[in-house]
């Protein structure tokens, strides 16, 4: 009996044992089959994520621009140290002598530290009357060309003081430039080391008013224009709509038969916005009864025009008198009940959303990437980007105070100037730099270049999630840009282009859809985000006024000047499809064709200094006779210098609601706030 029990006891306690065992046994072959899973999704995924990677470098290799660097030369890879340290001082008194290039980019930065507006008035003045009066310099008598007024020039000169820097140095000045940069030193107006025959050329070619004109028109052109014909016949528009991915499946079936889809194949720099019939027509009416924004308000007129930008003056319109009803006749405009008064402005009504078939905006607030590439000089990284959070922190800021009142504002999500953290940012070359932008005269490279960033999966990813990636890369500077070399590539570079052609456009892209990284980003200069080129108040945030401008066309709206004959159509059948913004020439182009650019330039600066220019000037800013009112030169999305963008009409706002909406519903439901 006590032998029985001994074997049950022993029999209880092995099957316990065996059956710990075999449950050890089951934990552990489940887990080896978890881990060994595991194992194998992120083996596969890194080589899927590697193999996308091989791709994307290989396609920039394909079309002739090459990336990256080997393991021991990233390692080594350096940035010259910010000019204000120490150690830039150091390297600027090497004994051997500071490099070329070093000296040039820290020159650079003090001048856009030390020649301000204001000391660049008081220079030209002094210039001009040591010049007038005939005194000379160290023997040195300077001359203007004869028959110059000299209370005239400056008159048009002292109020584009600001925007005097940047066109010396895009003029390549080397006497007038430094003449400046040693007044900005010692207060007073020297030649003594500079050559006779250079300044006096300068001179006669840089202290110009037409020379000046011709320069704003070249550098207010930001990305390029839509200048096929085609058909304004309409359709009836039809939007395909789906529960789900409804970002994929919507597409504007808007071409007329005279426009078949097969066109929608066209390059990307000839784009055009949809057809006129596809934004439904909201009148004023009918919106305030519903509280939405209107898409058909009536031409704004010079009153509204500034009545709008009123915020960017220190002291607003004080002092300011509309043109009088005979000023306004001459001049082709229409006159109003405000004529010859002081300019009154309504109170703003309460800003609505667009909501109207089924198609209802919400206000966003919508993060962005910067992306700044890089390229290898020796081990030197170049550009240097000394404070990258804070030039991106500055262009997101002025952006959203030009979309104030829109709905849409933006958010810094990220800077990413580190090629060790991220290698897709490092070109190989100085020449692989400047192709892998923007750049109608190596589209090959340039478009492909920037569509297999936008591949990288650290980008992609960013995409998916409707972040706006924004590419920064090339220079037309002459740090980098050697405009006298046969291949000048940097010298046609797009200041900025939006690498996103949706079904908004006539032309669009076949593949786009709502989150594909490839189809959706912008591209600018690295002279917009350099703060010592264009990116800061000194420049009038230019930099800003560029991002401001593209991002309007990745939202949906088109210049206010676009279409085959800009002159042509009115309300919901102008090229832009915004029946509020006048229908306009090019102004740059227009405006610099009869000598105006700089006195657009001058009025606008004088205005935002608070200086009281008076309406009456703005007369003349009127390509096109027919409509009955002035070209609006306050248009963020036209060209125009720098210092004058500060809007975007009311129907602008609507559109801009209404494409956001229609088509990017993921974005707008990730960011509604």
């Amino acid at each position: 009996m006590i032998g029985d029990a001994h074997t049950s006891k022993r029999l209880r306690k092995a099957a316990i044992v065996g059956a710990i065992a075999l449950f050890m046994l089951a934990i552990g072959i489940i887990a080896g089959y978890f881990i060994s899973r595991s194992l194998g999704y992120h083996l596969a995924s890194r080589q899927q994520a590697a193999e996308r990677n091989k791709q994307a470098e290989s396609a920039a290799a394909v079309a002739g621009v090459r990336r990256g660097a080997g393991d021991g030369v990233l390692a080594k890879l350096r940035q010259w140290p910010d000019p204000s340290s120490p150690q830039a001082l150091q390297l600027l008194q090497d004994p051997a002598g500071p490099d070329d290039l070093l000296t040039a980019m820290y020159t650079l930065a003090n001048d856009t530290l030390l020649i301000t507006e204001q000391l660049t008035e008081v220079f030209l003045q002094r210039l001009l009357q040591q010049i007038d009066e005939g005194e000379a310099d160290s023997g040195q008598t300077m001359l203007l060309t004869p028959g110059t007024n000299v209370t005239a020039l400056l008159d048009t000169l002292v109020p584009c003081a600001r925007d005097m820097l940047p066109y010396l140095r895009d003029c390549k000045s080397s006497a007038l430039l430094q003449m400046l940069r040693d007044f900005a030193k010692r207060g007073a107006i020297s030649t003594s080391d500079i050559d006779p025959a250079v300044l006096q050329d300068e001179l006669n070619k840089l202290i110009n008013v037409t020379r000046l004109n011709v320069w704003y028109g070249s550098t207010t052109k930001k990305d390029t224009v839509e200048t096929q014909t085609r058909p304004w016949t309409q359709s009836s528009p039809q939007l395909l709509q789906g529960s789900t991915n409804a970002g994929r499946r919507r597409r504007m079936l808007s071409l007329s038969p005279a426009s078949p889809p097969a066109a929608a194949a066209a390059g990307p720099h000839t784009r055009h916005l949809s057809a006129t019939a596809t934004i439904p027509v909201i009148p004023v009416d009918v919106a305030a009864k519903e509280s939405v924004i209107p898409t058909a308000s009536p031409l704004l007129t010079l009153n509204d025009m500034l009545c709008a930008v009123e915020p960017f003056s220190p002291i607003g319109l004080k002092g300011m008198l509309m043109p009088t009803a005979a000023e306004l006749q001459t001049a082709g405009v229409a006159a109003t009940a405000a004529s010859g008064k002081q300019i009154t402005c309504a109170p703003l009504p309460k800003a609505g959303t667009f909501n109207h078939g089924g198609v209802a905006f919400k206000p966003v607030v919508i993060p962005v990437v910067f992306h700044c590439q890089r390229f290898m000089q020796g081990d030197v990284l170049q550009p240097p980007i000394w404070k990258p959070q804070e030039a991106g922190q500055n262009l997101i800021d002025v952006t959203n105070k030009l979309y104030k009142g829109t709905g849409i504002q933006f958010k810094l999500q990220e800077v990413r100037s580190d090629v060790k953290q991220h290698p897709y940012l490092l070109l190989s070359t100085l020449d692989d730099w400047q192709s892998c932008t923007g750049n109608p005269s190596q589209e090959a490279a340039g478009f492909p270049c920037l569509q297999d960033t936008a591949k990288f999966p650290e980008v992609s990813a960013l995409a998916e999630k409707h972040v706006v990636n924004v590419f920064i890369g090339g220079s037309q500077t002459s740090l980098f840009c050697d405009t006298t070399a046969a291949d000048k590539v940097c010298s046609t570079l797009y200041f900025g282009y939006t690498g996103s052609i949706g079904p908004w456009f006539t032309k669009s892209s076949s593949t786009w859809r709502e989150g594909l990284s490839e189809e959706n980003w912008i591209v600018m200069t690295w002279d917009f985000f350099a703060p010592e080129v264009a990116n800061s108040k000194r420049f009038w945030n230019g930099g800003a006024v560029t991002l401001a401008h593209e991002l309007g066309h990745y939202l949906g709206v088109m210049h206010t000047h676009e279409g085959a004959t800009a002159c042509e159509g009115e309300g919901l059948t102008k090229a832009d499809a915004v029946p509020d913004t006048p229908v306009n020439r090019q102004v740059e182009q227009w405006a610099a064709e009869n000598n105006l650019a700089a006195a657009l330039a001058g009025w606008c600066s004088d205005f935002r200094n608070g200086k009281q220019p008076q309406p009456k000037a703005l007369l003349d800013y009127n390509s096109c006779k027919a409509d009955g009112t002035t070209d609006n030169v306050f248009n963020l999305m036209s060209y125009l210098p720098n210092a004058c963008n500060m809007m975007i009409s009311p129907n602008q706002v609507a559109r801009l609601q209404w494409a956001v909406a229609t088509f990017r519903p993921q974005m707008m439901a990730a960011y509604a706030v």
